[in-house]
């Protein structure tokens, strides 16, 4: 039995240590799988993105500890790739030449508050609700309905394997009066990405990073039985930014996955995707 990851950052980006020390957390926690993420360069500075001069260096030194720990750990070498509106070349441009294993599409982004600001969907709380001010006129369900006619045109563009985080609008939204998970107009919208994630053939991550201090994955759990039906494939992620951070809500996530009737997670296998039986306890050998 082993546990994997593939979304994981580290300090080319926004993470807390070094590639090699998650490495070896990896390792020490039973991880056979491991990916890291970093968040790839945006086309205006950020705290938490990559620069695009970074790359080379991200690449080289990956490179470098994949030989050193190819006898303990399988290590992969992906991206997540913010999707936004503005932009819609400029990753295309970036990535031009350059070969990753896997690539994350997530939205972290909505539109222009000023010149170059744009509204958070997971900063600070006080960030989001100015924002949602200026845009939206405190309109939590315009501000959600936004948000996925942007997920809807980050999966219409293509060009990545597994879409990070899906509802992550879900994080503030819940604490406006007219947010609601399980109403119908947020079902009818969040079942259209499903539908569209499962025609594209994509892969959706169940993101455990807010699990156990915030009681939720994402996507919910309340659409766990959903997905299972729609036969969409996924993978586990706890989209690490610390080391001890790697395995968090596995087996909790793991548990109720089995319970609601998923048999297999997404893994990388001789460079191509392929389901892996799991238990609560990890992945089968």
């Amino acid at each position: 039995m082993y546990w994997s990851n593939y979304h994981s950052h580290c300090t080319f980006c926004d993470g807390r240590s070094s590639m090699e020390t998650f490495i070896q957390f990896a390792i020490a926690k039973n991880v056979r799988n491991y990916g890291f993420s970093s968040h790839a360069p945006l086309p205006f500075l950020t705290k938490w993105t990559m620069l695009e001069s970074d790359l080379p260096d991200y690449q080289t030194e990956f490179k470098r500890y994949k030989e050193k720990y190819k006898d303990k750990i399988n290590i992969f070498q992906g991206l997540e790739i913010d999707y936004m509106e503005e932009f819609p070349t400029f990753i295309n441009n970036v990535l031009k030449d350059k070969k990753f294993d896997y690539l994350i599409s997530s939205i972290h982004y909505l539109d222009k508050i000023a010149d170059r600001k744009y509204l958070a969907i997971d900063g600070p709380f006080d960030e989001f609700d100015n924002g949602l001010m200026t845009l939206f006129h405190c309109d939590i369900k315009a501000a959600v309905y936004r948000y996925y006619e942007a997920i809807n045109q980050m999966i219409d563009k293509g060009g990545f394997d597994i879409v990070g985080h899906v509802d992550k609008i879900a994080l503030h939204g819940q604490y406006y009066r007219d947010f609601d998970f399980k109403a119908l107009w947020y079902t009818n919208l969040f079942g259209d990405v499903l539908e569209k994630i499962k025609k594209k053939g994509l892969i959706l991550e169940i993101n455990t990073k807010s699990l156990l201090d915030k009681g939720v994955t994402y996507p919910n759990q309340y659409y766990y039985s959903l997905i299972n039906e729609l036969k969409i494939p996924i993978m586990v992620n706890s989209d690490c930014h610390y080391p001890d951070l790697i395995t968090n809500g596995f087996k909790e996530t793991y548990t109720e996955l089995k319970r609601v009737g998923f048999k297999t997670l997404q893994q990388l296998v001789d460079g191509k995707w392929q389901g892996v039986e799991f238990d609560e306890n990890g992945l089968f050998d």
